[in-house]
């Protein structure tokens, strides 16, 4: 019983000591006294800069604007009377000519009112050449001595009397002749048929105002986008920039036509709009859009000049220096000298 007792504290001693040497050799391994420590240097290697770039500066002809396709030309269109539709002419997708009927109304009262417009003026007519036959009548009495000259008063009276019934029925006639015109609605340009809003027998009104048919003229898009007011002074009139249509995978050419005036103060950004030819149709009104600025519209952004470092930017450290604070008693390691000629 004694030696069983004294082998097994033995053993625990020997497994404790043998577990210390293990964790000793995980330890990492100290530097030698008055040896340099390393010192991790920076890599100086990198993607050089775009060619026609500074160095640290955003080139503006990778930049893309949001924007909207609107059509060149738009009317909305209405009648020029109130009415009962007699016709609509044409359908959405139709393209349509310059002075093409578009709808009618049903003109059937306008045209009583012509006849009616036309019978007063006939009658306007008769009056006034039987007041002028009883002026001369008078005149001519008058010129015997045998009428007074109030008599001769009242006949040109008359006459004159007639002649502005004649003139009110002729204005009258006209105006009927023009609500007959107005029935029948023209394009006022060359288009497409957008939309048609109303059909044969609906009752429209001139006040307020139905629409009944609107026309775009899609052969020139506009599209409108707003920068940055930092790019205001990168984009003029005239410039060429390039649309991108991403749902269709189409990219155009595109001419900046105007420049809004004002900067809006809560985004501070400025409108621009351009025009994209769109002779084939492949386009459409209210595609998004985005604005590609190209050279020479390409440029660095105030702020992005990237030319001088930034103010609170640390220069990169002097390995050198590092090490002759590190170990006063040495000289820091200069680079080796070259090989001279003649050594292998």
């Amino acid at each position: 019983m004694t030696a069983r007792h004294t082998i097994v504290p033995l053993v625990l001693a020997g497994l404790l000591v043998a577990a210390c040497d293990s964790k000793e050799a995980e330890k990492p391994a100290l530097p030698a006294q008055g040896a340099a420590p390393t010192i991790p240097v920076p890599s100086n290697k990198g993607p050089g800069p775009q060619p026609g770039v500074k160095a640290g500066a955003r080139d503006l002809s990778i930049e893309r604007y949001v924007g909207t396709a609107l059509p060149k030309q738009e009317a909305e269109l209405g009648p020029r009377m109130s009415g009962t539709l007699a016709t609509v002419d044409v359908e959405e997708g139709q393209m349509v000519k310059k002075g093409q009927v578009l709808f009618r109304l049903d003109a059937r009262s306008t045209r009583l009112g012509v006849s009616q417009a036309e019978t007063s003026l006939q009658g306007a007519q008769i009056a006034r050449d039987n007041a002028k036959r009883e002026l001369e009548r008078q005149q001519q009495l008058a010129a015997k001595g045998t009428v007074a000259a109030a008599v001769l008063e009242r006949a040109e009276s008359a006459f004159n009397s007639a002649e502005n019934g004649v003139s009110a029925a002729t204005v009258a006639l006209s105006m009927a002749r023009r609500g007959t015109a107005d029935s029948a609605v023209v394009s006022p340009i060359d288009g497409l048929v957008a939309h048609k809003f109303k059909d044969v027998g609906e009752t429209v009104t001139m006040m307020p105002p139905t629409i009944v048919v609107v026309i775009q003229d899609q052969s020139v898009l506009e599209v409108r986008a707003r920068i940055p007011e930092a790019a205001l002074r990168l984009v003029h009139v005239g410039d060429q920039v390039t649309a991108h249509f991403s749902a269709l995978g189409v990219s155009r050419e595109a001419k900046v036509v105007r420049v809004q005036p004002t900067v809006d103060a809560a985004t501070r950004t400025i409108e621009i709009v351009t025009d994209v030819d769109n002779k084939d149709g492949t386009l459409r009104p209210g595609m998004y859009v985005e604005l590609e600025l190209r050279p020479p519209l390409a440029s660095v952004l105030p702020g992005a000049e990237g030319s001088a470092p930034a103010p609170d930017a640390k220069a990169a450290p002097d390995v050198k220096a590092e090490v002759a604070k590190a170990n006063p008693s040495k000289k820091a390691p200069s680079d080796p000298p070259p090989p001279s000629a003649g050594t292998h």
